[in-house]
Parts: C-alpha cells; structure tokens; sequence
C-alpha cells in the first residue's frame, strides 16, 4: 500500500502464524484485512475470533470469487471479490480506516454531549461543577472539529455509509 498518497496513515503489521492467533489480537488494531481462503488458521475462527476479542476492528475480507458463507454475514465490514486492482484494494482500506475514525468521533462527541447536559443540570442544581464543565465544552467542541476533518475526508457515498453504520450499533 502507498501509505505516501492514503487519506489516512497506515501502520501495517503482519500476522505471525507460528503464534496464536489469539496472543496477536490487539484490541487498538483499526482494520484486520483477512484472506478468505486462509486455511490454518481457519479464516472463519480467525474472523469470528476478531469479533468475539476485538469488536471495533473493522474487518475486510478478500476473496477470489463470492463465497458460499457470506463473511459480511458472519461480521465483516465488508467483502472484495477478486480480481480487483491495487487502488481499488487502497481505497477500499481507506474508506473503512476513515468510517472507523468518524464512528470513533462520532461516539466521542455524543458521550461529551451527555457528560455536558449533565453538568448543566448539576449547574443549575448549585453543584459546584464548573471547572468539569469546562472541560467537556473544550473538548466536545474540539470532538466536533475532528468529526468535521474526517466528514470532509469522506464522499458522500462514504459519509452515507458510515451514519448507517453509526445508527446500527
């Protein structure tokens, strides 16, 4: 991947067969690209075990041909089928990198939107809360300044999937 050209930077990091796989799953891993026809390990345990550990990741699955059992049905973010080129690869990764950010973003912004609605009410309730209130004000509106950067880094088709995705969970 020419992570000089991408939208959004990349850290890649190969899995290491001769360890278990479950020893390698780091939960801060934004994507798990997965090779459907991985056969030891089994990329079905491989990718239910993802799910199961590591719940954020994104998942991308490729694949020769359309599988018989639909990994996005088993909870991948998403399937290519093959042949495809190395740009469509790129900005396949990209896309889901970005959903991944703004989701992230997203949830940020709602949980300090809440953590400051409470705040108001302790407030108005005389409790000295001030000083935290401040706080999430300062970084709800810096929340809100990321979501934007990485809204505006997404095409429209990109934005409209990411919200579906964001109001699923």
């Amino acid at each position: 991947m020419e992570t000089d050209r991408s939208r959004v930077t990349v850290d890649i990091r190969r899995a290491d067969f001769d360890r278990s796989i479950l020893e390698q799953i780091d939960t801060g891993c934004d994507l798990l690209v997965l090779d459907w026809k991985l056969e030891t390990p089994d990329a079905r345990g491989v990718l239910d075990t993802f799910r199961q550990n590591a719940p954020d990741t994104q998942i991308l699955v490729l694949s020769e041909d359309v599988p018989a059992d639909d990994p996005v049905d088993r909870g991948a973010d998403e399937l290519l089928v093959g042949p495809h080129s190395d740009e469509k690869l790129c900005l396949t990764i990209e896309r889901l990198l970005l959903q991944g950010a703004y989701e992230e973003a997203m949830n940020e912004f709602f949980r300090l939107s809440t953590e400051r609605a409470l705040l108001e009410s302790e407030r108005q309730s005389d409790v000295d809360a001030a000083d935290r209130y401040q706080s999430i004000v300062c970084n709800l509106n810096e929340s809100r300044r990321r979501a934007a950067t990485i809204r505006d880094e997404l095409s429209v088709d990109e934005f409209n999937r990411s919200l579906r995705q964001l109001f699923d969970k």
